[in-house]
């Protein structure tokens, strides 16, 4: 497994391919089945911009691949060159990318998704623990978000030291979905 900055648009897409299949199959039941079945990866200009951000400063972009599935087709990027990229996580630090209830001298966890099918290996604990590695020094806490109904990553992240810290909203396509906020000191 080897966990790093996301190093070339190519391994970006891969991320987003894991970003829609991990979606699909963790929303499933939360989300109507139609607004996942809208959610793609972006192509052209809008998949080089969204780069372009993922690089700015503030952030701490990170994938983890694994060498061994390189080419084989395992993150589904479907460009002919998979790199591999089997899992991703995104860490804000600035107040214009942070949500609203992140604060001043706390990161924000943006996502964290790791392709269905290599769940459990470790990939999700890894990128959690490089990117807290990678924050800023000054930062005091990280803060996430995810769907009340989401079990899963609800007990993920609570294993992993985050408490509870309150209820918020999520608005996908107009309609808002309850959703938990958590917090852990760094």
């Amino acid at each position: 497994m080897e966990v790093r900055p996301v190093e070339s648009l190519e391994e970006f897409r891969a991320a987003m391919a894991v970003n829609r299949t991990a979606w699909r199959d963790a929303y499933a039941g939360i989300l109507p089945g139609d607004v996942l079945d809208r959610f793609e990866v972006p192509e052209g200009e809008a998949l080089r911009e969204r780069y372009a951000d993922a690089r700015r400063d503030g952030q701490v972009f990170l994938v983890a691949a694994d060498p061994d599935a390189a080419g084989s087709g395992v993150a589904g990027s479907g460009t002919g060159h998979d790199p591999g990229v089997v899992a991703f996580a995104q860490f804000v630090r600035t107040p214009d990318l942070a949500k609203p209830f992140v604060g001043a001298d706390e990161a924000g966890l943006r996502a964290l998704y790791v392709d269905p099918g290599r769940q459990g290996e470790g990939f999700g604990s890894r990128l959690l623990a490089d990117g807290l590695d990678r924050l800023p020094a000054d930062t005091e806490a990280v803060v996430l978000e995810t769907f009340r109904d989401n079990d899963a990553a609800r007990g993920f992240y609570e294993s992993r030291g985050f408490a509870l810290r309150g209820e918020a909203t999520f608005e996908v396509e107009g309609e808002a979905y309850p959703t938990v906020v958590y917090g852990k000191p760094v």
